[in-house]
């Protein structure tokens, strides 16, 4: 009997003490959930600007093509699979007599406050010719 009465007399001073925890320990998985979200959606805009200048720099580089086609084709591609998670696209590029070179630029979505991800992929690639 000396022991329930002993237990329950600790407790009293504990009284709360896991609001307390859950208070402090609350914001700091949901940051770090965030955060793994976060840099889901960053690595997955990569992928989709990746995708982009590739598209871009095979039709840049077919034999009887220009780096206009080219740069178009990778804009279109970024709008279409991007949607809402590859934002603010820019693509650059540069086509010489061998090679062309595709940059997609944009945005990631923002999950976390203040956190303003740039994505940006390059890719090139040999353009076709004609060889004797």
């Amino acid at each position: 009997m000396e022991r329930a009465r002993d237990s329950s007399r600790l407790g009293r001073g504990e009284r709360g003490s896991s609001s307390v925890e859950m208070v402090i320990a609350l914001p700091l998985v949901l940051t770090v959930l965030f955060l793994a979200v976060q840099a889901g959606m960053w690595f997955y805009a990569r992928s989709i600007a990746l995708a982009a200048a590739q598209s871009g720099a095979r039709t840049s580089s077919m034999l009887n093509s220009t780096l206009q086609a080219g740069l178009a084709d990778a804009q279109s591609f970024a709008a279409e699979a991007g949607g809402t998670t590859l934002t603010g696209v820019t693509v650059t590029g540069d086509r010489s007599a061998t090679s062309t070179t595709l940059t997609v630029t944009g945005h990631t979505v923002r999950l976390v406050p203040f956190m303003d991800l740039t994505v940006s992929q390059v890719a090139t690639l040999p353009v076709e010719r004609y060889t004797r």
